[in-house]
């Protein structure tokens, strides 16, 4: 592996080694004051210590994401290392694992990353921001992991876990009220019916105003509104089988945001209003979204220690869009997006006992979804300014009729795909385990496509129809070795594989695009990773170390290229080859039964290997770093509980800091943006930015009530996190949240 450490990051390392060292010194005087928790995860399909699973994982526990302030997934990157989740609409979400990632807001696109609920696929981009609500665990897996979550996690998974219901009958209710007129009302009842069967209600309603000024209309734009809930059922049908129902539903209508207009409508100048941060002067975005799903699992457990499982489930997501693509007061074009994605799965495994010492979880997946999109773009009566006139013009100056819809855009994607996979472990000696894993899969994309753009006149939007069929098969073998150098200590050596469908781009495409082709191939990927994972002495730390190299073939990129004269077009290509690479460290030090204190690191290189022809402008992108790839991401956290035992209580203090590292946004690595007045405007190149999270309060040694002040961003940084340049050549960029703070009160009956 070639060095990736620039001599800033050795230091830090050579800092966290000796302080790791004079911890554990500390620590093993302490022991007898305190513990840590075991941390459980289900990577690998079934319950296993985290120190003993060899894949780089991070897990946040319910009360990490509690007292974090946690409150969408969109909000994990702070607090994992090399996790990068985009900060701008729900339309496109953006998660990057290791500087891999993609979004899907195209329906012949597929993300990198999955997201899992319960073991269930949420779906596509529109579906991925949840809100992190009655979860019981969070488990970040990085690098492939295509052995046992399936297609298309080339990159990593995020799998949430909820709370299952109980056996007896509590509840609790909360408020969280803050500045930007925020309010968050939830409350959860858990009824047992019977000694068998019971049954878990769940609901969320979070409201904030938004925090961007719109000058045009006075909108407060980049708000919340969000309607969800979840029903579970749990049941002992018998004694060796249980049944687990839950339905759950999203419902989101919002005045949204996809960057500030940095530059005017053709990217000439700057923009005459709203140029200010958190100021902008145009059309409102309207965001709206509708999610819900069901699953029916069932459990059964033979006398011999064997689990047979069954997950039966059923998603579906919708989105409707309303940009503003010329980010002017002028009604001079508006896109209009709905979107929607039906999906059913099923999946059956066989989980071995835990007492072999072969173990081993296998399974067949079925996946059918229906993808439908439905895209206008409607011209207005209104003018923008245009340099190649010198003077403000209507859009018919470009050739296109304004009684008549621009670009129509309507079709569908089927895609069905089958998988066998089976993951096993043999303990070769007491201290010694080999690992072995594959998945094969066959997954066929049907598409019936049209696009018609007779009336797009000079930006020469395609007119065609695709009606086509594609199938990807793959194999993706996994091996590892996972050997205890002592009592809770092990190192770990991993190769894994795995794979990224092709498709289709199915987008605002222009006549040359289609004439080029708008097919792109299957991508794959093999990564090699070491590691050490150890707790010591008696638990009081716990450190993680991965060190990783990865190669992409046929890498899918997905960007705006630029055509002159003010004109772009999505495009989607596969780069040669990519190569990512780095260290990720995650220490947790207890060093008395009431303070904890946790640290994260993760460094990286990730570049663009091979990538003739990728840069926006036609020019080679080899050697480019891949974007939304910071080289630094840390993190720091400690939280500490002093006992108040005159009134039964203890007071919580903690505290958060994030840091990213400045990334480039587009694979051509632009640093700036120049105008006609020779003036630059941020773009393309994002900075490196700290932010700082607060929490103090008051928690019952009952745990019956809890009352907190907290606070985001206390320093109020307004640092850019990320810049892109749109249809017609007009450069955005997007701010950090401002200072939040508020109360939040928690009562569990």
């Amino acid at each position: 592996m070639k060095s990736i450490i620039c001599k800033r990051t050795t230091n830090f390392l050579l800092q966290a080694a000796v302080s790791s060292a004079l911890l554990s010194g500390v620590a093993a005087v302490q022991a007898q004051e305190s513990m840590l928790e075991e941390v459980v995860v289900t990577a690998q399909k079934r319950s296993e210590r985290l120190i003993e699973v060899p894949i780089s994982i991070t897990t946040l526990s319910a009360e990490t994401i509690e007292q974090s302030g946690v409150k969408e997934l969109k909000e994990l990157g702070d607090l994992t290392p090399n996790l990068m989740i985009s900060q701008n609409s729900d339309f496109g979400t953006n998660i990057v694992i290791r500087g891999v990632g993609a979004n899907s807001r195209n329906i012949g696109f597929d993300s990198r990353v999955g997201v899992y609920l319960d073991g269930v696929y949420l779906g596509q981009s529109p579906a991925a921001n949840q809100g992190m609500i009655d979860l019981a665990q969070v488990e970040v897996l990085r690098g492939p992991q295509g052995t046992l979550f399936g297609k298309n996690t080339v990159a990593g998974a995020i799998s949430l876990t909820s709370v299952k219901p109980g056996d007896e009958f509590e509840g609790s209710v909360g408020v969280n009220v803050g500045n930007y007129d925020n309010l968050e009302l939830q409350g959860s009842v858990t009824v047992p019916f019977t000694d068998t069967t019971s049954m878990k209600l769940y609901g969320n309603k979070t409201t904030r105003d938004g925090y961007i000024d719109n000058v045009f209309n006075g909108d407060k734009v980049n708000e919340r509104d969000v309607l969800s809930g979840r029903v579970q059922l749990r049941s002992a049908l018998t004694d060796s089988l249980e049944m687990n129902i839950s339905a759950d539903y999203l419902e989101q209508d919002r005045k949204g945001f996809n960057g500030e207009p940095l530059t005017d409508t053709f990217g000439f100048a700057r923009p005459d209003e709203g140029a200010a941060k958190y100021k902008i002067s145009q059309q409102t975005l309207i965001e709206d979204k509708e999610l819900k799903g069901a699953s029916v699992t069932f459990d059964y457990d033979t006398d011999g220690g064997y689990l047979f499982k069954s997950i039966t489930a059923y998603r579906d997501s919708e989105i409707f869009y309303d940009a503003d693509p010329d980010y002017d007061s002028a009604e001079f074009l508006g896109v209009l997006y709905t979107d929607a994605y039906e999906q059913t799965t099923q999946e059956f495994q066989i989980i071995s006992p835990d007492d072999s010492s072969f173990k081993y979880v296998a399974g067949i997946y079925y996946y059918q979804q229906d993808s439908t999109t439905d895209r206008d773009a409607i011209a207005g009566t209104g003018t923008v300014f245009f340099p190649g006139a010198g003077a403000e013009v209507p859009i018919s100056v470009f050739g296109i009729d304004p009684t008549m819809k621009v670009v129509d855009i309507d079709g569908a994607v089927d895609t069905e795909s089958y998988a066998i996979y089976a993951n096993g472990t043999y303990d070769l000696t007491d201290r010694l385990t080999l690992g072995v894993g594959f998945r094969y899969g066959e997954e066929t994309k049907d598409v019936d496509w049209s696009i018609d753009g007779s009336n797009s006149g000079a930006f020469r939007i395609a007119t065609t129809t695709v009606k086509d069929s594609r199938t990807d098969t793959s194999f993706d073998p996994t091996i590892s070795l996972n050997y205890a150098v002592f009592e809770d200590s092990y190192i770990y050596g991993r190769v894994s594989t795995g794979s990224k469908s092709g498709g289709y781009n199915l987008d605002f495409i222009n006549v040359d695009q289609v004439e080029a082709g708008i097919e792109f191939d299957e991508e794959t990927v093999t990564s090699y990773e070491i590691g050490y994972k150890g707790e010591f002495p008696d638990q009081n730390l716990r450190l993680g170390v991965a060190l990783f190299y990865s190669e992409f073939e046929d890498y899918q990129v997905n960007q705006y290229v630029d055509l002159g004269g003010g004109r772009t077009a999505l495009s989607i290509t596969n780069a040669a080859e990519v190569v990512t690479q780095g260290v990720e460290v995650d220490l947790t030090y207890q060093p008395t039964v009431n303070l904890q204190l946790t640290a994260a690191l993760g460094l990286l290189d990730a570049e663009f290997d091979s990538f003739p022809g990728g840069d926006a402008e036609g020019g080679d992108a080899s050697g480019n770093e891949l974007p939304y790839a910071p080289k630094v991401t840390a993190s720091l956290g400690a939280q500490y509980y002093y006992p108040l035992p005159s009134i039964e209580s203890s007071l919580l203090l903690r505290a958060d800091y994030a840091y990213t590292d400045g990334y480039y946004i587009t694979a051509s690595n632009d640093e700036g943006y120049t105008l006609a007045d020779g003036t630059e405007v941020a773009f393309g190149e994002v900075d490196s930015y700290g932010t700082i999270s607060a929490r103090i309060g008051l928690v019952s040694d009952a745990e019956t009530w809890e009352v907190s002040v907290w606070g985001r961003n206390l320093t109020d940084n307004d640092y850019q996190n990320y810049s892109f340049r749109d249809f017609f050549g007009t450069i955005l960029g997007g701010y950090a949240m401002p200072r939040t703070y508020g109360v939040e009160a928690k009562y569990n009956f």
